[in-house]
């Protein structure tokens, strides 16, 4: 899985001595294994004070330093992966405790939902997250709500397309969450949280990159997500909190929307977000729908 090197490089460098030292080999087998790093999607550096990770990459030294949280159990940072879900799904089935957390470099086959591929090249931050909460069913929309409440508040940047999409000021993706949940009948086995947030502007004219609108370190917004999702989460399965912490960033209510969900499409006026985490719609009859899953597009421009 993961190389016990990745766990002692930093953003500072160390010098393939003292690597080589800690990890009881030789000097050419630390450069070797640094190169296989690289071949492997890892940002490693060299220079003559040796080898380090690119400053704000997101990896466990660099993160533990900025995060003081007690979610956190374990983090497996790795190069290309397929998609971090698939990654801590394995992990999760093996027995991997709440909090677990699986970082890439890149993904050949990240999703989001539906199906849909998320482009995941060198320079994003891709992320799955496990939980298991001993919360009801119907308590997960929250826990999305949570996520997407998160991220916006450790980005920085734009706002909330329901349930969980950020959106530039402009109305483009900058980032999105998957939930994958795991039942057994009533009873949540475990849910994943898979987090895909652009940091360099993607080549698709409907998404928007982090970096257009002021450099952020990668591990940084990690830390911060992880702080912020964490006292929402802990806050379940009370709503007001993590509804409040929703609205701040809200870019869905009163505005017109087509919705697409499994019993059909609908439009209208999004009202209001209920306690429950969905969404009240309101048709040109005046029609009430509540909608607890579905997708959103948001009708008209943005100022």
């Amino acid at each position: 899985m993961m190389d016990v090197l990745v766990l002692e490089l930093d953003e500072d460098y160390l010098s393939g001595e003292s690597l080589a030292a800690k990890l009881g080999v030789s000097r050419v087998a630390v450069h070797k294994r640094i190169k296989k790093l690289r071949q492997e999607g890892y940002p490693v550096e060299s220079g003559p004070l040796g080898y380090r990770f690119a400053p704000g990459a997101p990896a466990p030294r660099p993160l533990a330093r900025r995060y003081r949280g007690g979610m956190l159990t374990n983090a497996l940072y790795l190069g290309k992966v397929d998609s971090t879900q698939n990654v801590i799904r394995k992990l999760a089935s093996a027995g991997a405790p709440e909090g677990s957390l699986v970082v890439a470099e890149a993904q050949d086959a990240g999703r989001g939902r539906r199906g849909r591929q998320w482009l995941s090249p060198s320079g994003g931050l891709y992320f799955s997250l496990l939980l298991r909460p001993q919360h009801p069913i119907a308590a997960l929309p929250l826990v999305s709500l949570a996520a997407g409440a998160a991220l916006a508040r450790a980005t920085g940047v734009g706002g909330l397309k329901w349930p969980n999409d950020l959106l530039d000021p402009d109305g483009r993706k900058l980032a999105g969450v998957l939930t994958e949940a795991e039942l057994l009948g009533e009873e949540v086995r475990y849910l994943i949280l898979g987090v895909g947030l652009n940091f360099e502007p993607p080549s698709l004219d409907t998404a928007a990159g982090l970096d257009e609108f002021g450099r952020q370190e990668r591990v940084e917004v990690l830390s911060q997500f992880l702080a912020a999702f964490e006292n929402l989460y802990m806050a379940l399965p009370d709503a007001a909190t993590v509804l409040e912490a929703w609205t701040e960033h809200d870019y869905t209510i009163g505005r017109e929307v087509n919705i697409s969900t499994p019993a059909g499409a609908a439009r209208g006026v999004a009202a209001a977000l209920e306690s429950d985490g969905s969404l009240l719609i309101i048709n040109a009859r005046g029609k009430k729908h509540r909608v607890s899953a579905g997708e959103v597009e948001l009708i008209g421009g943005f100022a």
